[in-house]
């Protein structure tokens, strides 16, 4: 009975067995191979970089290079056939010892490391310590490798992997020459999948390469995974369909389409489709995914609109996304992609996932499409006071009626005149006419702490930046805030600061007064006071005209008796 041949995966047949084989790597091959060369090989070497890229193979491959038996002088690649070679490959050499600190992370499994080290290598040139996801060691394992690590012995290298970088103690950082591994870029990738697939004697569409490669993420071993479920799945023919199908994502021509109806503006169509993809079988958060890839992509086509021309990019999304580049400014897109990112979010930790989709999408909908604070302010000065109200009941109207026929409300063609017969803009120019308006508005205890409590960092209209860290109540910018975008007709936004650069109005007030009573110190009537009644002092400096009316009030109380 004939033996049957036990399957290995792809991404196991195809590991690489060289240097050369290693693809994306070129600056850290090169690097590798001038230290092997020219024998300036150092003791410690540390790899990161994201998974499936290579760097467990990059540490094994160092090892053969190091201890291959048939290498040649001036050559860095390992032979491959000799025993040394063999064994490692499979494994089970015995100067070359790999260890998966995801499993053992404790001081003792350093120590049997520590132990070995003193004992030169049995059959081969160098002794050779592969830690595999080393930022899983405990802090104590770490501190117990310090010493070895710094003075190894001559025969002994150590060669660390790891996906976390950030998670390792600098003092262990210090002590090893560190090469980051880049994730693959998408052409090499689509190249190296499109090899493979010749190899293995797979027909498979060059669309279904394309959402492989986005699915991996510039990993190559994930994007082999990937395609091995594919073979597995239907061998004759890989077809895009059944990429999709596979990995429940949403068909990307539909998703461009939905994209299209939401930016028209069209409700019932843009739903219908959400619900269609949904049925289909993709996930709602794969959706959005989808969604804010295709925005972004969108993006880079605004940017640069040669990538229509990309041959590695399918043909209906150059189309699609061309066409809706064109017609959309870069300031529509970042609102677009702000909402779709902010309901993403929201899709990773909330309930009914579903009916949230669809809220999101009407959000984005009925999203006001209209001018800014800045284009409104420019507007109200270009337009009469007198057709205020006239034009606020024409808005409001088209509004209702928008909604009503579910369109997108669109204001770019018709100018907006808001009330502005009580408060203008001008009115709120400065920081002192801003908190004087609350005086006005009878709110006498806001108006007290702005003046006294509040100190001003930096002011612009329609913006204000407040260090009100003396004030108690969390809600204080928020209810002024509100407050004055009701009286003056527009939106102010009050951000906090904890500078103390600024002065309150009632400091600033209290500094002027001073300066004028220097001032007035050196008047010569004044002065010829000041020096004939020695010890006087100015308290202060009012007005005249301010305390006229009490003035005429106590000498008409004074007649009337």
């Amino acid at each position: 009975m004939k033996e049957t041949q036990e399957y290995k995966v792809l991404a196991r047949k195809y590991r690489p067995k060289t240097f050369s084989d290693l693809i994306g790597q070129d600056t850290i091959v090169q690097i590798l191979t001038n230290a092997i060369n020219s024998n300036r090989v150092a003791h410690a070497y540390l790899l990161t970089g994201v998974r499936g890229v290579g760097k467990t193979t990059t540490a094994r491959l160092i090892a053969m290079s190091l201890n291959c038996q048939n290498k040649k002088t001036d050559i860095c690649e390992p032979c491959g056939k000799c025993d040394t070679c063999n064994t490692i490959t499979n494994d089970h050499n015995l100067d070359v010892i790999e260890m998966d600190a995801a499993s053992k992370t404790g001081v003792d499994d350093v120590r049997e490391i520590i132990d070995n080290v003193k004992y030169k290598p049995v059959n081969s040139t160098f002794k050779i310590f592969i830690i595999d996801e080393v930022h899983m060691l405990s802090k104590n394992a770490f501190n117990a490798l310090l010493k070895t690590l710094e003075e190894p012995p001559n025969h002994v290298k150590f060669i660390f992997a790891t996906t976390e970088v950030k998670k390792i103690p600098v003092t262990i950082l210090s002590r090893c020459q560190r090469f980051d591994l880049h994730r693959i870029e998408n052409k090499e990738l689509t190249n190296f999948l499109d090899k493979i697939c010749k190899l293995e004697n797979v027909k498979i569409d060059q669309e279904a390469i394309a959402l492989i490669v986005r699915a991996a993420d510039g990993s190559v071993r994930d994007s082999l995974s990937l395609l091995d479920q594919a073979v597995a799945n239907n061998q004759d023919n890989i077809s895009s369909k059944l990429i999709t199908e596979m990995l429940g994502i949403a068909d990307r021509g539909k998703i461009f389409e939905l994209l299209e109806n939401i930016l028209k503006g069209n409700a019932t169509e843009a739903i219908n489709i959400y619900h269609r993809l949904y049925k289909s079988g993709a996930d709602v958060i794969m959706i959005f995914d989808e969604l804010l890839n295709a925005v972004h992509f969108i993006t880079q086509l605004k940017i640069n609109p040669n990538l229509k021309d990309e041959i590695l990019i399918p043909e209906l999304e150059r189309v699609q996304g061309s066409s809706l580049a064109a017609n959309l400014s870069m300031a529509s897109i970042g609102i677009v992609w702000q909402v779709l990112f902010k309901g993403y979010q929201e899709l990773q930790s909330g309930f009914h996932i579903f009916q949230h989709g669809e809220m999101i999408i009407l959000r984005l909908i009925f999203l006001y499409d209209g001018p800014g604070p800045r284009d409104l302010l420019k507007k109200i000065e270009s337009n009469d006071e007198s057709d205020s109200i006239e034009n606020n009941n024409q808005v409001e109207k088209k509004i209702s009626n928008e909604i009503r026929e579910n369109k997108t409300i669109n204001f770019k063609n018709e100018p907006v005149k808001l009330n502005t017969q009580k408060f203008s803009s001008s009115n709120v120019s400065t920081f002192r006419k801003f908190v004087d308006l609350f005086y006005e508005n009878r709110e006498g205890m806001l108006h007290s702490q702005l003046y006294n409590n509040v100190k001003l960092i930096s002011f612009d209209e329609g913006k204000l930046v407040l260090n009100s860290s003396n004030i108690k109540d969390p809600n204080f910018n928020r209810t002024i805030a509100k407050l004055i975008s009701k009286w003056t007709g527009r939106i102010w936004q009050i951000e906090s600061s904890s500078s103390n650069l600024g002065k309150s109005l009632n400091e600033e007030d209290i500094i002027n007064q001073q300066a004028e009573i220097e001032k007035m110190k050196n008047h010569p009537e004044i002065k010829k006071i000041l020096e004939t009644f020695p010890g006087i002092k100015i308290h202060s400096i009012t007005d005249i005209g301010e305390t006229a009316d009490e003035t005429s009030n106590e000498i008409k109380k004074e007649k009337e008796l």
